[in-house]
């Protein structure tokens, strides 16, 4: 019973451990430890970093890690896009400017149930990366001009006529 009692405390740990993993995936390089002796303290390192679903590269911009974070949504494997008009709108905000939402519009769209796509991105600065912290997605129908969180239903093809 008590083996029972123990496998289960760790398989929960584990999966706590896990998930929180998730949400922040950090890499420490080899050479961390030397860094961190060498350099002087600094006042960004001590902040607790953002709860985020996805995590840029250091060094990358905001629109980078955007594009990184839609991959296939904003082109296929080969770099083909099915839109033919594309509006990017970043806004910074904060006093050091660590703070930005990015919204990315895809007008004109190929697929015959929706007229446009919609992305809303709030990504904040920490630990030299930039964070997404929320995403939203919205569509335009063909024909409407308001926008919705559901997607637009496939139009059914008509018979045809003989």
């Amino acid at each position: 019973m008590i083996m029972k009692r123990t496998l289960a405390a760790l398989l929960l740990a584990a999966g706590t451990w896990t998930a929180h993993a998730a949400d922040v995936i950090i890499a420490p390089n080899d050479d961390a430890q030397d860094e961190a002796a060498a350099a002087p303290a600094d006042a960004s390192a001590k902040l607790p970093l953002p709860k985020s679903i996805y995590r840029g590269r250091v060094g990358e911009a905001p629109v980078q890690v955007v594009f990184g974070f839609l991959g296939d949504h904003a082109s296929n494997e080969v770099g083909l896009f099915d839109y033919s008009k594309l509006i990017l709108t970043q806004r910074a905000s904060g006093k050091t400017l660590q703070h930005a939402e990015v919204d990315v519009t895809m007008n004109g769209a190929l697929e015959a149930s929706r007229s446009a796509l919609r992305y809303h991105l709030v990504l904040d600065y920490a630990d030299k990366t930039w964070f997404i912290t929320a995403a939203r997605q919205d569509w335009q129908c063909a024909g409407g001009k308001s926008w919705t969180q559901r997607p637009c239903k496939m139009a059914t093809p008509q018979p045809e006529e003989q």
